[in-house]
C-alpha cells in the first residue's frame, strides 16, 4: 500500500468518522420516528375499526343493501378507505371502488391474519388507488373470525412527506455540522502535519547536501517528541555538514586531478564494473564519462585487446605495463597502458586502476618527422649529388670539350634551379605557417574571377605545350574574404599539378560555386578537375604532407618539389577554410578549396 502523508491519514479518517456517525444517527432517528408513527397510525386505524365493527355487523344482519353507501359516507368523512370482506374473500362493500369489480381479497396478508382472530396489518402499494396504503384488518366477529373481515386503510403519502422533509432537514444539518467539523479537524491535522512536513523538507535538504539551513519550527504548540526530533535533526545536520565539507573538498581535489590529466584513467572493480572514468578516457573511446559509472566494463569496452589487458590486471596483484594496439572508430590507436592494484581504506583489493597514455599522435608525428627528414634529405641530396658529379667530371677534363661542358653546365644549372625551388617552397611554407600562427593574415573582400584569370595566364604556357584547354565557370559577382597573393599561389599550385599530370589534348575544368549551409553560413568552393591518372584512397589522406608522393618515380619524372599541395593546405587554413580531394584511379581528380565568404 502506498504511503500517505500524516495530514491525509488524520483529516479524511476523522471527517469520515464524523460524517458516518451523523449519517448513522440520521438513519436510526428516521427509522425510530417512522416506526413510531406507523405504530400510532396502526393503533388509530385499529380503534376506528373497532368502533365501526358493531354498525357493520348490524347492517349485515338487517340492511345489507345500505352497507355500500354507509362505507362510502364513513370513508369520505374519516378520509379512510373502508372495506368489508366476506369469509370467502368476496368484497361486500368498499368506500373507494365498486365491490362487484374487485377481486377476492382472501390472499391479502392482513386478511389472512385477521381470519385467524388477530389484528392484521400491511404496508404496500395499492393498484386500485395507485399509492402506498397502510392496511389494518380485524375480524367482524371475534368468536367467528373466518365469517368476515373489516379492513380500514389510510394513505402513507402524508407520513412519507413528513419523513422526507425531516430527512432533508437532517441532511442539511449533517452537511453544516460536517463543514464545521471539517474545519476544526483540518486545523488540528495541519497543526500536527506541518511540523512533520517541515522536518521532512529539512531532511531532504540535508540529503541533497544543504546543511546550511537549520529546521526552524515553532515548538510552542507541538508535542515534545516532535520538538526533540527537530532538534536532533539540526544537530545531525551540523555534524554531517562538517563531514560533507571535508569529503567534498577531497572529492573536488581528486576530480580536478583526474579531469586535468591528459592520460585516460579507468577504475574497475573486481566485479568488472566501472568505478570511475575520467574525461580523457571518455574522449579516448568516445563515450559519456558520467553515464558509464557503475556499468559492466564488457558492455562499454568491446575491444578484445583492451579487455584481455583488464582481465590480466584484475587477476594478478601486480603492476602491469603494456603497449596496446587497438582499432577504435575505424582508426588504428596505440596506447601505453599501466595497470595498478586498487585497494580500499582497509587495504583490501577492490579492483584495478588503468592509466592509458595515447601514443598514436606521438607515433604519427615521429613517423612524419622521419618521413620528412628522409624526403628532405632525398630531395636535397639528389640535385646536390648530380651537381657534384658533373662538377667533378668537368674538373677531370670534360671542361676542355666545349660541347660536353655546355651540356654538363646546363644540367648543373637545372639542378641548382631545382634546389632553389625547394628552398623557396620551404621558405614560403614556413612564412605561411608563421603568418597563420601569429594571425597576421590580412583578408579583404575580393572578386574571384580576376584571381582565376591571373592563375590561368600563369599556367597557360605549360598547358599550351600539352594542348590542354582550361575552362572557367565563375559568376562575375562572386566575392570572398581572401589574401589575394596567397590565394593566387594556391590556385596556381593546383593548376600546375593538374596540367602536369593530365594527358595531352585533355581538358581542365575550373569552377567556382556558392554553397548555403543550415547554420546560415555561406562558403565558396573553388574546384579544379583534371583527367589525369587519379589517386587511390590510401594516398588521399597524406598527399597534403610535405614531400609526400604517391608514385615517387613518376612524380620526380614530372619535376616539382613535393611541397605544392602542403602549401595549398596551409593557405586554406590561413583563410579559415579547407582543401579536399575526390579521386579514383584512372578517372582523374577534383581538388577543391572551400573558403568562407566573410571574415571569421
Amino acid at each position: 500500500m502506498r504511503n500517505r502523508r500524516v495530514f491525509w491519514q488524520i483529516f479524511p479518517a476523522a471527517l469520515l468518522i464524523i460524517v458516518s456517525s451523523i449519517l448513522a444517527a440520521n438513519w436510526y432517528g428516521t427509522y425510530v420516528i417512522r416506526s413510531f408513527h406507523y405504530q400510532e397510525i396502526k393503533s388509530d386505524i385499529e380503534n376506528r375499526a373497532i368502533l365501526l365493527r358493531p354498525q357493520i355487523n348490524q347492517l349485515l344482519k338487517t340492511d345489507i343493501g345500505h352497507l355500500q353507501e354507509f362505507c362510502r359516507e364513513i370513508g369520505r368523512a374519516a378520509t379512510t378507505r373502508v372495506t368489508v370482506i366476506a369469509g370467502d374473500g368476496t368484497v361486500l362493500a368498499d368506500s373507494s371502488e365498486d365491490p362487484s369489480k374487485m377481486d377476492k381479497h382472501d390472499r391479502r396478508p392482513e386478511i389472512q391474519t385477521a381470519a385467524t382472530g388477530k389484528v392484521g396489518t400491511s404496508l404496500r402499494f395499492s393498484k386500485t388507488l395507485g399509492q402506498y396504503m397502510h392496511y389494518v384488518a380485524i375480524p367482524l366477529q371475534t368468536d367467528k373470525p373466518r365469517h368476515g373481515v373489516l379492513r380500514l386503510a389510510v394513505s402513507s403519502a402524508a407520513l412519507d412527506a413528513v419523513i422526507a422533509s425531516l430527512r432533508k432537514k437532517l441532511l442539511f444539518g449533517i452537511f453544516f455540522i460536517a463543514m464545521i467539523a471539517a474545519g476544526v479537524f483540518y486545523y488540528q491535522a495541519r497543526r500536527i502535519s506541518n511540523p512533520l512536513e517541515e522536518m521532512k523538507r529539512g531532511a531532504e535538504r540535508l540529503a541533497r547536501g544543504d546543511t546550511e539551513h537549520p529546521i526552524i519550527i515553532d515548538d510552542s504548540h507541538i508535542p515534545k517528541e516532535m520538538a526533540e526530533l527537530s532538534q536532533s535533526l539540526n544537530n545531525m545536520a551540523d555534524q554531517v555538514n562538517g563531514r560533507i565539507k571535508i569529503i567534498s573538498q577531497q572529492r573536488n581535489e581528486l576530480e580536478a586531478v583526474f579531469s586535468s590529466m591528459t592520460e585516460g584513467v579507468i577504475a574497475i572493480g573486481l566485479d568488472h564494473t566501472i568505478i570511475h572514468l575520467n574525461r580523457a578516457a571518455a574522449d579516448l573511446f568516445n563515450i559519456n564519462h558520467q553515464a558509464v559509472q557503475g556499468l559492466v566494463f564488457e558492455g562499454i569496452m568491446r575491444n578484445s585487446v583492451l579487455r584481455k589487458f583488464v582481465y590480466e590486471s584484475l587477476r594478478d596483484d601486480i603492476t602491469i605495463i603494456e603497449d596496446l594496439s587497438l582499432m577504435e572508430s575505424g582508426q588504428q590507436m596505440t596506447l601505453r597502458a599501466h595497470a595498478h592494484p586498487l585497494n580500499d581504506g582497509e587495504n583490501k583489493r577492490m579492483g584495478s586502476l588503468i592509466v592509458l597514455n595515447n601514443q598514436t599522435r606521438i607515433n604519427q608525428l615521429e613517423n612524419m618527422r622521419q618521413d620528412f627528414v628522409a624526403n628532405v634529405s632525398h630531395e636535397l641530396k639528389t640535385p646536390i649529388t648530380a651537381i657534384r658529379g658533373y662538377v667533378e667530371t668537368l674538373l677531370d677534363g670534360a671542361i676542355e670539350n666545349r660541347e660536353d661542358a655546355e651540356k654538363f653546365l646546363k644540367i648543373i644549372h637545372r639542378q641548382g634551379s631545382r634546389l632553389d625551388a625547394i628552398v623557396d617552397d620551404l621558405l614560403s611554407l614556413a612564412r605561411i605557417e608563421n603568418t597563420a600562427k601569429e594571425n597576421k593574415m590580412e583578408l579583404k573582400q575580393e572578386h574571384l574571377c580576376p584571381i582565376l584569370e591571373t592563375a590561368i595566364q600563369t599556367c597557360s604556357a605549360a598547358a599550351e605545350l600539352k594542348n590542354i584547354r582550361v575552362t572557367v565557370k565563375c559568376a562575375s559577382d562572386i566575392k570572398a574574404a581572401v589574401n589575394l597573393p596567397m590565394l593566387e599561389q594556391a590556385i596556381i599550385n593546383l593548376l600546375t599539378n593538374a596540367v602536369t599530370y593530365s594527358p595531352e589534348n585533355s581538358e581542365i575544368n575550373l569552377e567556382v560555386t556558392k554553397q548555403e549551409h543550415p547554420d546560415n553560413d555561406e562558403t565558396i568552393r573553388i574546384s579544379i578537375q583534371d583527367h589525369g591518372p587519379g589517386i587511390s584512397n590510401e594516398h588521399q589522406k597524406r598527399i597534403f604532407e610535405r614531400f609526400y608522393r604517391c608514385d615517387k618515380a613518376r612524380s620526380r619524372a614530372h619535376g616539382g618539389t613535393g611541397l605544392g599541395l602542403a602549401i595549398v593546405k596551409h593557405i586554406a587554413n590561413c583563410h579559415n577554410g579547407t582543401v579536399e580531394v575526390i579521386s579514383q584511379p584512372e578517372h582523374g581528380s577534383v581538388f577543391s578549396l572551400i573558403l568562407p565568404t566573410m571574415q571569421g
